[in-house]
């Protein structure tokens, strides 16, 4: 049985604009303080409901990935990004920064669907 109180801290670069938009939409949701919380949601609903992982990288060699973020994982959205990982790299073997990649999919995701959902 996983250990539902496990952490495990991982970190992942950023352009500064999605953090920024991120950490506006987590406050608005949560608070400051559960950002965390927030991306775990977004991994999941990505390795979910986007199965072949299609968007995991759409456009991102035109931004700067200039922000790094730390957050924690629970142990069953860690385990949702490892199979994560493993089906982009089963794509594109050489693919660099595949887990950052992942995330910042998964943000932007949830960013869309939360504008979505507010009509914006």
């Amino acid at each position: 049985m996983p250990n539902e109180n496990a952490k495990i801290k991982t970190t992942y670069r950023l352009p500064n604009i999605l953090r920024l938009k991120m950490l506006q939409a987590v406050e608005s949701s949560y608070g400051k303080k559960k950002k965390s919380k927030w991306i775990n949601e977004a991994i999941n609903d990505l390795v979910n409901n986007d199965v072949g992982l299609s968007s995991v990288g759409l456009g991102e060699h035109y931004e700067t990935q200039d922000k790094s973020d730390v957050i924690l994982l629970d142990e069953k959205t860690f385990e949702n990004l490892e199979a994560a990982m493993t089906i982009v790299r089963r794509h594109d073997p050489l693919y660099e920064g595949v887990q950052s990649s992942i995330i910042r999919a998964a943000i932007r995701r949830r960013l869309d669907r939360d504008e979505m959902d507010k009509g914006i």
